[in-house]
């Protein structure tokens, strides 16, 4: 069954005499192009389950096609904002819900979280993150991966080539870097 039957047999003249069996103007192809067939059962089980009186216009059956993050197993958008916020600081040591958030957070700039001062800042950031976060929920739900796979020259990552530096560093020099006294004891030694 086709969204517009679907709408006809749901609406009946409601639907026909705003649409026609079919979308006459385009609109709704307009609206909805780019969603996914997963996306819009989901906005017609929607429909179905709200048992309106009249059928919703084009641009609000897209909002209703929109997956929430929890009902794929993601953290609610409130919750993905406050752990995206908390580990700003230090988003490569933090243990994510979900990669997703760390995404979003990525997209949104760490910088820009931990900063945002004032209410327009934390405004622009938030509708940032939640418009990557959204974005992300959409991939899921349509079953594609959250990156694109980058080749591997291109998956550097400064930080932790950082990281390992140091620490092969500190290995050469006999310092262990989860004890952190018995190097204490090493250096003061070196200057006595």
């Amino acid at each position: 069954m086709t969204l517009f039957s679907t709408m006809t047999a749901l609406f009946g003249q409601k639907w026909t005499s705003a649409y026609g069996l079919a979308d006459r103007n385009g609109e709704w192809q307009r609206t909805l192009n780019g969603l996914h067939p997963t996306q819009l059962e989901i906005g017609l089980n929607r429909v179905r389950l709200a048992g309106g009186e009249w059928p919703p216009t084009a641009p609000e059956f897209r909002k209703l096609c929109l997956p929430l993050p929890e009902e794929l197993g993601l953290p609610a958008l409130a919750k993905a904002w406050q752990e995206a916020n908390e580990y700003s600081g230090q988003p490569s040591h933090h243990g994510w819900s979900h990669r997703a958030v760390y995404l979003a957070g990525r997209e949104a700039g760490w910088h820009e979280l931990r900063t945002a001062g004032n209410a327009e800042e934390c405004r622009n950031v938030k509708r940032k993150f939640g418009a990557a976060y959204q974005e992300l929920v959409n991939r899921e739900c349509q079953g594609l991966p959250l990156e694109d796979q980058l080749a591997i020259e291109h998956q550097f990552d400064p930080a932790i080539h950082s990281n390992q530096l140091f620490r092969g560093s500190m290995a050469e020099q006999g310092i262990d870097p989860l004890d952190g006294q018995g190097s204490r004891q090493k250096l003061m030694s070196m200057f006595s």
